[in-house]
């Protein structure tokens, strides 16, 4: 194979691997901020569980404290039994005794209600609270590996560079100009060539010219798309045999 196009065929392919570690690279991020968003969610129902529990608190302590002034009500109205003077008032008393009462069963229902969300909310706080822990460890896991991972592909990319600028200079300016012209134009300066077809633009290319190709003595071009080609098929089971 001719050395220029051993070494066009050798530049695509640490272009192709730079592109690739750099999107890896760019990559490297995203994988965190999706554990990050899921973390914030995490700790926002653990912070909302929490203050669910100190509303319920809130609640129950303004019922309990309404019991004791309907006690309070009670116990002056008893008093006040004892001080009236026309049947009417009496009636009137043990109506509102009754009345508070009454109040007084529904506001303990309703505490006994409250007691029991308290019981629920202790279960929901304790699964956040273990959901936002996990999370923690999962983030702290992912950081170190991508930590590593960074450093391997700055080692990687820092020795692709340094090949492909190898490469490059090892070429002369004709060269240089095609490749970076292809390179920009067609996404791809180099194109495989099998079965008489150029795999760049998967056009049949002549028979002359595939015999060139095949040859690999000369830089060859595709008649239709203009990729510098090499040639390369893959071997069937029965060649092999």
């Amino acid at each position: 194979m001719h050395k220029d196009l051993e070494i066009l065929i050798k530049l695509q392919s640490v272009d192709s691997f730079i592109v690739e570690r750099k999107r890896d690279q760019r990559e490297i991020p995203e994988r965190l901020d999706g554990l990050k968003r899921e973390l914030e969610k995490a700790k926002k129902e653990f912070e909302k569980a929490k203050n669910t529990k100190k509303e319920i608190a809130l609640q129950r302590r303004s019922k309990e404290k309404l019991l004791d002034e309907l006690a309070e009500k009670i116990a002056d109205r008893k008093a006040r039994l004892f001080k009236v003077k026309t049947n009417e008032e009496y009636a009137a008393l043990l109506r509102e005794i009754e009345s508070f009462k009454e109040e007084i069963s529904n506001t303990e229902d309703e505490i006994i209600i409250l007691l029991d969300k308290d019981e629920e909310m202790d279960k929901v706080i304790e699964e956040a609270e273990k959901r936002v822990k996990e999370l923690e460890a999962l983030l702290k896991q992912e950081e170190a590996k991508c930590r590593e991972l960074t450093e391997k592909i700055d080692k990687e990319l820092e020795e692709a560079l340094k090949e492909k600028e190898r490469l490059w200079e090892s070429l002369d300016s004709r060269l240089k100009r095609l490749y970076e012209k292809l390179k920009a134009t067609k996404g791809s300066a180099v194109a495989r060539a099998a079965n008489q077809t150029c795999h760049g633009c998967f056009t049949e290319l002549p028979p002359q010219l595939f015999l060139e190709v095949k040859k690999g003595e000369t830089i060859t071009q595709c008649p239709f798309c203009g990729r510098i080609l090499y040639y390369w098929e893959e071997k069937s089971s029965t060649d092999e045999g």
